[in-house]
Formats: structure tokens, sequence, C-alpha cells
């Protein structure tokens, strides 16, 4: 007999990414991620699926592996590790034998690439300037700073122990405009560079360390793309005096012999993830044209790039525009989001069209066309083989599990079969409904299990992040866990949502807390309609932008009984300069303090927090580097100051969403507590 969902079985759960599929189509790697409750982490495996007779076994068992890339022969596979402290690249032949690390003196980020004859592989590292004995952190500093701050920045790429009795200055010295990140904390003066090392036939433990740097200079070099010659690679690099206050970066071509680099596309906007066709003539990247600001949908863009290896051969490169930049997403008005990948001359990618994902292919310079497009699922992790598509993919009442694709699609995991099969899920409606102004606007319906329409439940409206995230039909956790509580969940996609076309997205620029508010109280509204929602008990959670708009609907409105908040923006004024994405949070506010005070108090919660007569509960991380748990802290003394019904809870050593395991079961569990009192009572 199947029973209901509970905030513990999120511990059940598996998640599945980084996907490689071998040269000939014949296997797949993939990383499984679970929960381990005793120890409070999250461990991550690698798999392997032979797609010929489906068998899927597992190759590692530490834990801490990631990212896995097959060898061009496919006899081997490359993956990142950080099970000898520091993140490295490990080596597992597929015939047998364990896996063994090649050292480099770098901690590892990815991605890994294979050069073409599988005795080379490319990698990223956070390393310091190469101008160390010039390096002073600004002018008049004391003389240690210089030797201080470069051993703390050489001490990510150290694979001992901290010696914690030993007292050392860890004062941070802060000159860059860009100098945090949240996920990763304070970067200070490392940047982002490309490297490459062999890969030996054999475990060489007493190797010196492995590693030969490629791109150079005081710059962020990301994403790389190796060209099927193996002379270049192409990277996504902000090469200017004032990288850190410019919104675009430009593709940058680097000789693997030469380490010299040369601007290949001068962009307009950001450009990130390039890809280069086997045929050598093209490169498909993801970025935009900043027309709207920090708000413009990312697009795919593709580039012909032969004319320009001529010209460079030749001692007279000319960099490309962008009026000889292909936009494939002019017509489609779509956000591209994820992997691409090529299969001979066509260019695979992804693709979110009214919060659903859809693969599409292009030919350079031709319009595309979809592969994939079902309105009723969400697929992600899309990895490109030869003649076969795989990627995940789940729905409202089924977790996600892998799939292959050549013509027809096939599941080839059962991660969460058993768990799927012993739960009641919630049924599940997607819906369109009009807005104050008759806008069209997107929602779904999560019914409690065993659902009567002739009765009334309680509803919980939950808020997207963003602005311009967008719900899509995809397994909700948190929607079918309220849902076994008997509640009915609305949740929608209001204008300043993704995947809708640009000026849906960025209509709300500048004046947060208008449309955004209508189109979510519209489909309360709609929903009422239908008879079996008891007004006198409905609940809102939100978190980051949702947390936002949750606190602000506690401003404007009496019509719920409780509502919660997690990582929310309650004061544009204050919070200006706290977040590490000042700019776009600058464009998005609509100004700064200095010289629109009005506007920002006007669209902040904390400006009209004396309406508020709703119970409050407002959760933070409090290392959260996107926006600050000050953000919390104003908005919950303001309404405790004001003999107001508010609870803050804050979360250790979490950033701006949470990942322990025990804090991301305690918000569910505290947010039910607090929905169900109150509905209850």
């Amino acid at each position: 007999m199947k029973r209901n969902i509970k905030a513990e079985d999120f511990y059940r759960l598996k998640s599945i990414s980084n996907m490689d599929i071998a040269k000939d189509d014949s296997k797949v790697v993939f990383v499984e991620e679970k929960l381990n409750k005793e120890k409070d982490k999250k461990f991550s495996n690698i798999f392997i699926t032979n797609l010929c007779n489906e068998r899927t076994s597992q190759l590692t068992f530490s834990g801490k592996d990631r990212s896995p890339t097959f060898s061009p022969d496919g006899s081997k596979i490359a993956f990142i590790s950080t099970r000898d402290k520091k993140s490295q690249v490990w080596i597992l032949p597929l015939d047998g034998g364990e896996a063994w690390p090649i050292k480099t003196k770098e901690s590892v980020n990815g991605p890994l690439i294979w050069t073409q004859d599988g005795k080379r592989i490319l990698y990223t590292a956070d390393v310091f300037s190469n101008h160390r004995e010039k390096w002073t952190p600004y002018p008049g500093a004391p003389k240690y700073d210089s030797e201080r701050l470069m051993t703390i920045a050489d001490k990510s790429h150290c694979d001992k122990k901290e010696d914690k009795k030993k007292k050392e200055n860890a004062v941070k010295v802060i000159t860059r405009f860009s100098y945090k990140r949240d996920g990763l904390g304070y970067f200070g003066d490392t940047r982002s560079q490309v490297f490459i090392t062999d890969v030996p036939e054999f475990y060489e433990p007493d190797a010196e360390d492995k590693g030969e740097q490629i791109t150079y200079g005081d710059f962020d070099h990301n994403g790389p793309t190796l060209s099927p010659c193996g002379n270049y690679i192409i990277v996504s690099a902000r090469r200017t005096e004032q990288a850190d206050l410019e919104q675009k970066t430009d593709l940058w071509l680097w000789s693997l012999d030469k380490k010299e680099g040369y601007k290949i596309y001068d962009a307009p906007g950001p450009t990130y993830s390039p890809s280069w066709s086997p045929c050598g003539s093209y490169v498909g990247f993801s970025g935009h044209d900043n027309k709207e600001g920090a708000s413009t949908s990312a697009h795919l863009w593709v580039i012909n790039v032969k004319k320009f290896i001529t010209e460079l051969k030749q001692g007279n490169p000319t960099p490309i525009t962008c009026n000889k930049a292909q936009n494939v997403m002019s017509q489609l008005d779509r956000m591209a989001v994820g992997a691409k990948g090529w299969q001979n001359d066509k260019l695979i990618f992804q693709m979110l069209d009214r919060g659903a994902g859809a693969i599409y292919g292009v030919t350079p310079f031709k319009e595309p066309s979809p592969i994939i497009a079902d309105r009723k699922k969400s697929i992600s992790n899309l990895k490109v083989g030869k003649d076969k598509l795989i990627y995940s993919y789940t729905t409202p009442t089924k977790p996600t599990e892998l799939y292959v694709y050549n013509g027809e699609e096939k599941q080839f995991t059962n991660f969460n079969t058993e768990f799927s099969s012993e739960i009641d899920i919630g049924k599940w409606e997607e819906f369109t409904y009009k807005s104050y102004d008759n806008t069209d606007i997107n929602g779904w319906i999560i019914y409690p299990p065993k659902f009567n329409k002739e009765k009334k439940y309680p509803m919980a409206l939950l808020i997207h992040g963003g602005p311009h995230g967008a719900y899509g039909p995809s397994f909700m956790f948190l929607g079918q866990t309220l849902a076994a509580q008997g509640y009915v969940i609305l949740y929608t996609n209001p204008r300043g949502s993704e995947s809708y076309g640009q000026q849906f997205a960025c209509v709300i620029d500048k004046n947060w807390g208008e449309k955004d508010y209508a189109d979510v109280m519209a489909g309360v509204d709609a929903l009422l309609k239908r008879g079996f929602i008891d007004k006198e008990k409905m609940v809102a959670h939100g978190w980051s932008y949702g947390g936002y708009l949750a606190c602000w609907i506690s401003t404007q409105t009496d019509r719920f009984k409780a509502i919660c908040a997690g990582a929310s923006v309650t004061n544009m004024l204050s919070g200006y300069g706290t977040s590490d994405i000042t700019l776009a949070d600058e464009y998005e506010y609509g100004g700064t303090p200095w010289e629109d005070y009005d506007h920002l108090i006007k669209h902040s919660p904390i400006g009209h927090v004396k309406n508020v007569s709703t119970p409050v509960m407002l959760m933070h991380g409090e290392n959260d580097l996107r926006v600050s748990v000050a953000q919390t802290e104003e908005f919950y003394i303001a309404l405790k100051r004001l003999g107001k019904e508010a609870i803050m809870i804050r979360y250790p050593d979490e950033f701006h969403g949470p990942t322990k395991p025990i804090h991301r079961l305690d918000i569910l569990e505290r947010l039910i507590s607090w929905f169900n009192y109150y509905c209850e009572n």
C-alpha cells in the first residue's frame, strides 16, 4: 500500500549529473549524488552504463568524485576527486585496476578535456597572477602583506592539514570590485587559468607535480573548448583593465604551443561555454547582446572561425563582430540553457520554453528545429554523442532518471524508481490564467493525495527565485511534501520569469513588486474561483527573489495566514554593494542609493513594513554572499520593533542556498510546522 511522502524522504532521493558518452556511443558515465544523514554530507560516485546491454555498475566508491570523461579510445576515464584533500585529476582504466592520480600543484577545476591522441588533459585552476614578484595589494601596503596574501591564496592548492594551533594573520585585503562569489567565498586576487598535463601510461607515485599553464594575465579564462586539430583552445575572458566593472566577456583563441592569446570574438555582452565543431570551422556559444542589461536572455550563437585562423597564420587577424555572428534563437525568443554539443555539422542545444526544457538542433546559419519538445516533462543535463543523445528529465510526479535518444527515447537508470513506487504522489495540473491587464500567466497545481473537489483545502503559494527563474513540469519535493500535509499547491511563472520571451522577462526591471505581485495574486484568485480552497487558510513561501516577493506580499495584503521567506531582499538601499552580483542588482533594482534613493525604498519591503499583519518566518544562511543576512535581520528587527509576529532562523556556515542535509531537512520541517500551526489555529 502506498503512503504519503514526508520531509525525511528527501534523504532517499538521488540526483544524477556530469554525464559523458563514449566516442562510439556504446557507454555512458555519470555521477550519482546521495545524501548521508549520519555524516550530514552529500556523497558523489561515478557509475557506468553499457548501452548495448543496459547494465549499470558503480565505478568509484570514495564519495568524492565528479566530472568523469572518456578518453578518446574509450579505454579509461579521467575524473576529478578530492579524496586526497585537494581536487586532482584521476585516471581509471575500464579494463580493471585501481584509479590513480595525476599530481598537479594546482587544485583542479573542470571541465576536463582530453586531447585527440589521449596523451594530455586540459583543466582549469584558480591561481595567483603570474607577476608574483612585483605584486603588491595596494600602494602603501605593509611590506609583509604581499607574501602573506600570496601564501593564503596558495593554501587552496595544498593537501596538508592546517595546523589549528598555529595562529596566523588571516586579514582579508580587498582591492577589486569583484572579490567574492556565493558558494565559493572570497577569492581575492586569484584568477581562473587553463592548464594542460601529460597522462602517464601508469601511476607514478614519485613523479614531480605536472601541469603547464596555457593562459596568462591578470584575468579569468573560463570554459575552454579544444580545436579538432588540437593546436588551439577558445575561452571566455574579460581581458580589460576595468574587467570587474564590465558586463561583457569576449572569446579568446590561445595557441597551445606559443601560449599566446588573440581576441577572436568582440562580444557586445557576456559569452560562455564555447563548443568547437568537429570540422573546425564553427564555434557555438551561449551569451547575449546586453540590450536589456543583466536581464537579457541568454541565446545560442554561432561564429565561423575558419577565416580568423587563416588570418592568424598570415599575421593579421581581425576579431569577429556581433553582426557576423548568427543568433540561433532570434526568431524563437527563448532562453538557451545548459550544455550543447555537435553531431557532425549540427549543433544540438537545450532551450527553455514556457518552463519546460526542450532539445533543438541547428546547422550553422540556418534555422533551428525541435528534436524533443514535451510540455509534460523537464529536460536537463544534455550530453551529445556521435548519433545518440543522453539527458535526464523529471515530471511533477516522477523524480530524475537518465534517458538515451536515437530516434526514440529509452530510460536506462532506475535510481529513484523504488522510492517512487512507494509514494502516493499528488496529481498535478498545468493551467493558464489572466492577470489584471489580461496578460496570460502560466501556473501549476499539485493536489493532495486522494483529493476531493467537494472539500475545502488550505493552499500553499510557492514563489520561484531569480526573478528570472522559472517553474516547470519538474518534480518538486517541497510541493509534494506540502501536498501530503493536505495543502493544494499553487506555483506560477509571473512576469519576470524566463522562457516566455525577452519582454516578458525584463518588464519588471526597476519595478519589482508591481506586475509580478499582481500576476501572483491573480493566480491565487483564479484558484479560489474553483471552489475547493479555504480562503482563510492560505500560506506563502519563497526563497531569494521568491523571498523578496513573499515579504512584499506581507506588506501589501492580509489574505495569508502565515508567510515563510528565505534569503530575502528586503532593503534595496542598504543591500547595495553587499552582493556578489552588484552590477546586476543595480540594473534590476533600478539605480543606486546616491541617485535613486526614493525609488529603491519604494520597492523595498522594509519601506512598507508597518503594514504587515501576517506572521512572518524569515530564514537565511549566515554566510550568504548573494543576499546578505543583514537583509533578513533588518526586516526581522523592524517587525519586532513594531510589535509584529516574526521569527528569524539562521543557518550557520551556509551560503545563499543551504546545502547541508540537516539544514535542508530543518527548512522543510520548520516551514511545514509553521504553516500547519496557523492553518489549524
